[in-house]
Order: structure tokens, then sequence, then C-alpha cells
């Protein structure tokens, strides 16, 4: 699925991969995002780890300050998909795909937004999904204030994993993940 660049996943969605993309998040990907002091913490402990990381995108207005974590959508997509671009999406696991075509969606993107609800908002952690939209980043060199922390197709994954977020992030709070 690696392409030119290594970022055939996202390429589809841009009409100009020079300018930042706004998209509709919740189908391919939902999106965690936290403050950046937060954000660059938990990229530092999945890097220590060495989990292989998706995409991550940080916002560096002033205003803002914001990292975001592109992980798999909580919920499988409305329109029908064959399993082979659920795997893409959703992880390679026949019980993944299976969960997903089912309309539960990714169980451990499920568990990090419950996980969210009940302690994310102290670290400002917020999860977009299903009617939410995230601006991303140009695929091609760019000097601005949106800009890949790890740009897309890198790693060699579509996304970050869920669990692995939901366990440096309760970490910090020094909560349990479930």
């Amino acid at each position: 699925m690696v392409t030119e660049n290594g970022r055939a996943e996202l390429r589809e969605f841009y009409t100009d991969p020079a300018l930042p993309l706004t998209i509709a998040v919740g189908q391919a990907f939902d999106l965690v995002s936290m403050p950046a002091a937060v954000g660059h913490a938990a990229l530092a402990a999945l890097r220590a780890r060495r989990v292989r990381l998706g995409p991550v995108v940080a916002d560096s207005r002033k205003s803002v300050m914001r990292v975001g974590f592109l992980v798999a959508p909580a919920h499988a997509p409305d329109s029908p998909h064959s399993t082979r671009s659920l795997r893409a999406e959703v992880g390679t696991s026949p019980e993944t795909v299976l969960y997903a075509q089912n309309g539960a969606g990714h169980a451990e993107t499920a568990a990090l937004r419950d996980w969210v609800g009940r302690l994310g908002g102290a670290l400002g952690v917020r999860v977009g999904g299903r009617g939410s939209t995230a601006t991303l980043p140009p695929l091609l060199p760019w000097r601005g204030w949106l800009h890949w922390l790890v740009p897309p197709g890198t790693p060699a994954v579509l996304w970050t994993p869920a669990g692995a977020l939901l366990t440096v992030l309760s970490e910090r709070t020094g909560a349990r993940a479930l």
C-alpha cells in the first residue's frame, strides 16, 4: 500500500498534496487531540517503547498548541467496504475486521474514547470522531503552523495504536486505563 514518499493511506483524500486538507473525521480515522506538552510527552513515551506510530500532527499556533494522533476509527464506516479495505483501515486481524463489519468499531479506540470521557479531560485530551473535522498539513514540505511530527506512511503502519496511546496517557493521570 505504500507509494511515493510512503503516503498512500492519506494521499487519496488530498486534491493538492501541497495544501492543507480539511477532512471529516470518523470514517478512515479518529483524531486524538491534546495540549502540546501532553502530546509531546506521549509521543516520547511511545517512541521509547518502540511503538510503530501512525501519523501525528501538531498545530503550533500560540492560541492552539495541540498535538493530534490519528488512530483507527471507533465506529465502522457507514458505506459498505470489502474485508480487504476494512483490514487496511482497522487492522489485519480477522476478528477485528468482523468486529468493524458488525458496526461495533475498533475496540482499542472505543476504550480510549471511554477513558477520555471519564479521565482524559483532566489532561485536556479530546477524541474527534464522526461529526468532527480535522485540518491536516500538506503532504509536501510546507512551512506553516500545521506540521507532521510523524509523517503518514513513515513507519509502514496506518494509524497509531490506540491501546498504546491509552496506556501512556493513563499513566500520566495515575489512573488505570481499563
